[in-house]
């Protein structure tokens, strides 16, 4: 992995794992490195050029000694790939790239997004601020050979000449959980640079799934952040190796248990609906949202976490509700006065609703609302629209920055269940 680009500051945290027993002990650190030069200009001002680094990371342990061993090294090493604030602070300072007085940050989030005793898979979330107009964030996977510890590629895992199918494989469950048809323009619909579908640079081994993250620039522009599909094995086992490395995985996963997820993140936050019917008309949904203010600067203190449901319309239909980290969780049916950004009035709503309350949105903690609905009979396939939106004292922030107009005027995800 090549990350030798980005500055030091890293935010490490574990995920679920699968087949083995991990155990982590958090550590914590910030470091600040500065020196006194001459900006790079005409004016020759003197300043104190500094690079700041945070560092937030486990120490892990496992039954699996093995595993233990390989995944401690992993992070080692990627810990040992970065530059110091200090060696940055010296590089930029020596090449004369001291434009300005504003100094640079960086973070890096890694987590273990899957491990068995076959592979496991690191996930690293960059961002840099480097001065210009706006940080730039990257997403990488890793991914591990659990007995060897050397890293292992997509030729490792899958089938020969797997290219051809695997891209049809995603692109067609990418179009589902885009909510567009097999033939639409990626362009038009989606605001891909072309119509030409292409598989993600970064791709990884989930417990749910084949993970792709398009990151900013590859398929779309900046302000659309990084795109994310998850592609559940049970839509690849024409091309899984038998018995190969993916096999734990995919045998722990059914497709059959009408699971279904849809994970997204841009520069503002990150989001992950999961949906699972537990019996008869029942469905379960789990939305799951992090905010990280290393990553944007908004300096946003309050927000609120929103799902729609342009088929339901009455309260009732929301069996149960719960709420994790919210202060006040409400739910709106057809016929009630909400809000309207674009129009800036109470409006009456069109469709059910249910919005999650943060009143002091200043730290890390996960945010999660979870319903239990009751499907209706002449519903087939649920249409679930979703957002994000936190705000300052002058202005709003939303996620997604572009997808559907709800009934209150923000962008949405709009996904289907089915």
């Amino acid at each position: 992995m090549n990350v030798k680009t980005l500055p030091l500051v890293l935010l490490f945290s574990l995920n679920t794992l699968v087949a083995s027993n991990i155990s982590s002990t958090i550590e914590k650190s910030s470091h600040k490195f500065c020196k006194n030069t001459l900006l790079n200009d005409e004016s020759q001002k003197e300043v104190d050029f500094c690079m700041e680094t945070k560092t937030k990371y486990p120490k892990v342990s496992s039954t699996n000694k093995t595993l233990e061993k390989h995944l401690r090294q992993a992070i080692e090493k990627e810990l040992k790939a970065q530059n110091s604030p200090k060696s940055h602070v010296l590089k930029e300072i020596k090449e004369g790239n001291v434009g300005s007085a504003m100094g640079h940050e960086s973070s890096l989030s890694l987590k273990v997004l899957s491990a068995t005793d076959k592979t496991f898979t690191l996930e690293g979330s960059f961002y840099a601020y480097l001065g210009g107009a706006h940080g730039m964030g990257n997403t990488i996977f890793i991914n591990y050979d659990t007995k060897t510890g050397k890293e292992i590629t997509l030729e490792d895992v899958f089938v020969p000449n797997y290219k051809k199918k695997l891209k049809e494989i995603v692109e067609k469950e990418y179009r589902i959980q885009s909510h567009i048809k097999e033939d639409d323009n990626l362009q038009d619909k989606l605001d891909w640079f072309d119509n030409k579908f292409v598989l993600a640079e970064a791709i990884g081994f989930g417990e749910d799934g084949l993970h792709l993250a398009y990151n900013a620039y590859e398929i779309k522009s900046y302000a659309a952040g990084t795109t994310n599909i998850i592609v559940p094995y049970a839509l690849l086992k024409s091309i899984i190796k038998p018995n190969g490395y993916l096999a734990p995985l995919a045998k722990a996963q059914k497709l059959s248990e009408g699971k279904v997820q849809h994970s997204f993140s841009d520069a503002l936050s990150s989001m992950n609906l999961s949906a699972e019917r537990i019996s008869g008309s029942k469905l379960k949904l789990i939305l799951q949202v992090s905010k990280d203010p290393y990553n944007y600067r908004m300096k946003a203190n309050k927000g609120s976490i929103s799902l729609s449901f342009p088929q339901l319309s009455s309260k009732s239909e929301v069996l149960s509700k719960s709420s994790q980290n919210i202060d006040k969780l409400m739910l709106y049916p057809k016929g009630h006065k909400i809000y309207n950004l674009s129009q800036k009035k109470n409006i009456v709503s069109e469709y059910l609703l249910v919005e999650g309350e943060v009143t002091k949105w200043t730290d890390e903690k996960e945010r999660k609302i979870e319903l239990i609905l009751n499907m209706p009979e002449n519903i087939d396939s649920l249409k679930v629209r979703y957002r994000m939106t936190v705000k300052n004292e002058k202005q709003f922030f939303n996620t997604p920055y572009k997808g559907t107009q709800g009934q209150q005027g923000f962008q949405n995800y709009d996904v289907e269940i089915r």
